[in-house]
């Protein structure tokens, strides 16, 4: 996956290229942040506390701060979504010396 990320105190948001399609690797975690997820393009599947949804181009789906959450899988063609949280996420700038914001209790 290929990210791009723009990161205020305020918001942050990351621009996520999933070209190989299948299921991912990423661990269920939850954050002190909220977080929109918006599909631009292809299908995801994620689950959310226990509940899969599949989001497709155009979609738009809402994490409340400390919801436990993964994305378990990619479309065959892809996709292309925006990850927006609040507070910003400064963790995820490179060479960041602020801890991760992901929990995984």
């Amino acid at each position: 996956m290929a990210r791009r990320l723009a990161v205020g105190s305020k918001m942050s948001c990351m621009r996520v290229v999933a070209e190989r399609p299948g299921r991912t690797d990423t661990t269920p975690h939850w954050h002190e942040n909220e977080q929109w997820v918006v599909v631009t393009s292809g299908t995801v599947h994620f689950v959310a506390e226990g509940t899969e949804y599949e989001l497709t181009a155009g979609d738009v789906a809402f994490i409340p701060a400390g919801q436990r959450h993964t994305l378990v899988q990619v479309g065959d063609e892809g996709a292309v979504l925006y990850e927006l949280s609040a507070p910003g996420r400064l963790d995820l700038v490179p060479g960041s010396l602020v801890p991760s914001a992901l929990r995984f209790d």
